[in-house]
């Protein structure tokens, strides 16, 4: 049976693992309002005000979930701490769930204003905490957290399951792809993971991937960096980090890690599996954060774009300083 309760889901846009975490509260409670987000502080200030405006607007009260988010700057917790004690005035609960490394000082500080929920150990994706607190048992959900672990971790089992994260990378590059994402939620939800509007823009897509992953190879550069063999090429908003990340493993065996990086300066961090290299404290050297295996971050530029020189660069100064 579903639950009556009344949820509202903010959660983590550019990925399958936040995008099925809001799958499954919907699953599990009907009643639930997802609003789609990502990192960065005006992102967190939109969060706060759609939790204000929402609480408010409620005829009945519920439960407010953040879902695959982190936080490592206090100045990104205020807005939220500041409309989750709005929201407690309201009656509402507070979860929040993610499965990224979080420093001691956030952790108290989230702790004062929500339930904060972090895997004891490291190989639990986030839906997959969703589904062990809010949804155990019920077999759709547990499908739909196990589909966002292989896929989240890059397990081999990744490459029989529908290529739903190509699929976000996609919609994510379009002007408004707010409803295509929600869609996937929707779906989702249902347990449906793949279906033929699916599969008709998976195809529209195709050629897209082809030409940006010919352009991406053929820019890439390898540089000898503090002993290891770093491949670096620019990366089209449009391509999966993993998709062409694992592209560079297979056709380059020597590169031991994989910088991308967009004109903008945001960066994503891949270590080729087996290697003992930590992603996520290189990410942290650049403003950002994410797993061993994978990460991300972001090169302050002053001039326009940023350069593989200056990508280069930056690498070497924290890798030596490792």
């Amino acid at each position: 049976m579903a639950n009556t309760k009344r949820i509202l889901s903010l959660t983590h846009e550019q990925d399958v693992d936040g995008l099925f975490s809001s799958a499954i509260l919907k699953n599990a409670f009907p009643d639930t309002l997802v609003f789609l987000t990502n990192y960065g502080h005006k992102n967190v200030e939109r969060a706060a005000a759609a939790i204000k405006f929402n609480v408010a607007r409620s005829r009945k009260n519920g439960t407010i979930v953040i879902s695959d988010l982190g936080a490592d700057d206090v100045q990104d917790i205020e807005p939220i701490e500041d409309a989750a004690n709005n929201a407690r005035n309201y009656g509402w609960d507070f979860v929040w769930l993610d499965h990224h490394v979080w420093s001691e000082k956030i952790k108290r500080r989230v702790n004062s204003f929500a339930s904060l929920i972090l895997p004891n150990d490291k190989v639990k994706c986030t839906a997959e905490l969703v589904y062990e607190k809010f949804a155990n048992n019920r077999r759709t959900c547990e499908k739909i957290a196990k589909f966002a672990h292989i896929v989240d971790f890059r397990l081999q089992e990744v490459h029989k399951l529908p290529p739903l994260p190509e699929l976000v990378t996609y919609y994510r590059s379009m002007p408004n792809p707010y409803p295509k994402l929600q869609s996937i939620v929707n779906k989702a939800s249902k347990g449906i993971f793949w279906d033929d509007d699916l599969q008709e823009d998976f195809d529209q897509y195709l050629p897209l991937r082809e030409s940006a992953l010919f352009a991406a190879m053929k820019s890439l550069t390898i540089y000898n960096i503090c002993n290891y063999k770093v491949a670096i090429t620019e990366s089209q908003r449009i391509i999966s980090k993993s998709i062409l990340s694992e592209k560079i493993f297979v056709e380059k065996p020597e590169v031991n890690l994989v910088i991308l990086f967009a004109p903008d300066g945001k960066v994503s961090i891949r270590r080729r599996p087996g290697s003992n290299i930590k992603c996520d404290v290189i990410g942290q050297k650049l403003n950002g954060g994410g797993h061993n295996h994978a990460a991300a971050g972001l090169i302050k530029n002053s001039s326009e774009s940023l350069q593989m020189g200056q990508v280069a660069q930056e690498l070497e100064i924290i890798l030596r300083n490792l």
